[in-house]
């Protein structure tokens, strides 16, 4: 008997982002691209999404968000055992840098940009 492997869902990508029209922005290119993405306005938001899904494949944030959470989130992401596998790239505008960010994509970025540092971590899907 011949086995077929079955196909797996793509992951998801974890978006964290309080802009809502730059949020709106980066899920259509991402979703564009064949990504199924959810968005969260803040750390604790994502964080709450984290404890009650699978892992994403990848979590995308926004460093400059009005609260401070993201920094929690990410000493979390670093912390925690479960975590240690989900790569995160971080949007900033500044030199952030966290043990658990394996990737910054600097502001201003284009589509190309975005795209290619998702596909650093998360094989295309067509």
């Amino acid at each position: 008997m011949r086995q077929v492997p079955m196909s797996r869902a793509p992951p998801t990508l974890l978006l964290v982002e309080d802009d809502s029209d730059l949020c709106d922005a980066l899920v259509e290119i991402l979703q564009a691209e064949g990504h199924t993405v959810v968005a969260t306005g803040s750390g604790d938001e994502a964080l709450s999404w984290l404890g009650a899904h699978p892992l994403p494949g990848l979590v995308l944030l926004d460093m400059w968000t009005p609260r401070k959470d993201i920094w929690r989130m990410l000493d979390i992401l670093h912390r925690e055992p479960r975590f240690a596998d989900v790569p995160v790239v971080a949007i900033s505008s500044g030199d952030e840098r966290h043990p658990a960010i394996r990737e910054v994509l600097s502001k201003p970025f284009d589509r190309e940009a975005l795209l290619a540092g998702v596909r650093r971590f998360v094989p295309p899907l067509h």
